[in-house]
């Protein structure tokens, strides 16, 4: 998971060439802005789930391969955030088996 981690971070960089509200923020203001823009990505994620699960309520078949879609991008957004907020595989785990008492 670190490795994963690693490479999303690589990869999902929060820089002024694609954010262009950046422009001259201070390492703080990065990270707010990151932060808050990763939200959104959940949010968005999430809401396409709900209209999957909304739209199989009123008859429609469950579009498995929606909701796969948005797998992967559910996972990226929560490993960047973790990057974000110092927390590595070692503390991911530790924190789920504290959840869950084992």
């Amino acid at each position: 998971m670190n490795e994963l981690i690693t490479y999303i971070t690589e990869n999902y960089p929060f820089v002024e060439e694609k954010y262009p509200e950046l422009k001259d923020a201070t390492e703080q203001e990065r990270r707010k802005f990151a932060i808050r823009h990763l939200a959104l990505h959940f949010s968005k994620t999430a809401g396409k789930i709900a209209a999957v699960s909304e739209d199989a309520d009123h008859g429609e078949e469950i579009d498995i391969e929606k909701i796969k879609e948005d797998i992967p991008k559910s996972l990226v957004n929560t490993l960047r955030l973790a990057e974000l907020v110092g927390m590595t595989e070692e503390k991911i785990i530790k924190e789920i088996k504290a959840k869950y008492n084992t």
